[in-house]
C-alpha cells in the first residue's frame, strides 16, 4: 500500500467554484485516476475515505463536489436525507456531465496523471453519474456503478418518468461493473437485470453483482444499511476490474 497526500483543487463550472477533493499516491511518475462520486451527503469524509482507499491502491482519486451551485464544501447528515434529495434533485444531467467533464480536464492537467487511463466510480446517486458519464463525458475509460439510482425509475415513479437507460444505452463508451443489493427497494432485481439485458443488447460490456440480503447503500460503514460481506466481495472486484481497464 502506497502512502497517500490529500489536497483540494478548485475548478470553475457554470459559474461556481466546484472543489475537486484529491487523494494521492506520495511519489514520483504517472498515474491512473479514478473519479470518485458521492452520494447525496456531499464530500464527506466517507467519500473522502473511499479516495484514500483508491491512492493507497496507486490510483489518483479526484472526488468532485457535486453539490457546489449550492455553496462551497456542502455536506448533509446521514440523517437528513431529504435535504440531500432536495439538493439532488435541482440537478440536471446537463449539470452532471458538466461537472464530469470538468473534474476529467483536472486531472488531464495533473502531471502525475496518465491521461489516458481515468475511470469513475459513484455510490447511489454517484451510480447514476458514473453510468452517465461513460456514455456522456470523453475521456472516461471504465466505470463502476454501486447501486446507482435514477438509471431507471423506481417501482413507485410515474408511469411516464423518463428513463435514463433507453436514451443513453447506445452511447456507453467505456466497460461497466456494477453492484446491488437484492433488498433495495428503488432498485428492484428486475431493474438490474433489464440494465443488463439492455446493455448487452447494445453491445456494451457490463458485469453486474447482486448481493443477497443486502439494500441501498450497503457499501457505507457509517450508516445503518452497511453490508459488511457484500462491501468486503464488491471491493477487491472494483479493483480488478479498474487494474484490467486503467493500464
Amino acid at each position: 500500500m502506497a502512502d497517500t497526500v490529500r489536497g483540494v483543487t478548485d475548478v470553475e463550472v457554470g459559474g461556481s467554484t466546484m472543489p475537486i477533493f484529491t487523494s494521492r499516491p506520495d511519489g514520483d511518475g504517472k498515474r491512473p485516476a479514478v473519479i470518485v462520486i458521492q452520494e447525496i451527503f456531499g464530500v464527506n469524509e466517507n467519500i473522502k475515505g473511499i479516495a484514500d482507499r483508491f491512492a493507497a491502491e496507486g490510483y489518483v482519486a479526484a472526488a468532485p463536489d457535486m453539490f457546489h451551485r449550492e455553496g462551497y464544501n456542502v455536506e448533509v447528515p446521514f440523517d437528513d436525507m431529504a435535504r440531500g434529495a432536495g439538493i439532488r434533485g435541482k440537478l440536471t444531467n446537463d449539470d452532471v456531465v458538466a461537472d464530469v467533464t470538468a473534474a476529467v480536464e483536472a486531472l488531464r492537467n495533473d502531471p502525475t496523471v496518465d491521461s489516458n487511463n481515468i475511470g469513475i466510480v459513484g455510490f447511489c446517486f454517484g451510480g447514476m453519474v458514473s453510468y452517465l458519464s461513460a456514455a456522456r463525458v470523453d475521456g472516461i475509460k471504465a466505470a463502476a456503478i454501486y447501486y446507482g439510482g435514477g438509471i431507471l425509475p423506481r417501482p413507485d415513479a410515474p408511469a411516464d418518468a423518463p428513463r435514463l437507460l433507453d436514451a443513453t444505452a447506445a452511447d456507453v463508451a467505456a466497460p461497466l461493473i456494477g453492484f446491488w443489493g437484492d433488498q433495495d427497494g428503488g432498485i428492484p432485481v428486475a431493474a438490474v437485470n433489464e440494465i443488463g439485458a439492455t446493455l448487452t443488447s447494445n453491445g456494451k460490456s457490463i458485469e453486474n453483482h447482486v448481493y443477497e440480503g443486502a439494500g441501498h447503500g450497503f457499501f457505507c460503514d457509517e450508516r445503518g444499511s452497511y453490508n459488511e460481506a457484500a462491501s468486503s466481495d464488491a471491493w477487491p472486484k472494483t479493483l480488478a476490474f479498474f487494474a484490467q481497464h486503467l493500464g
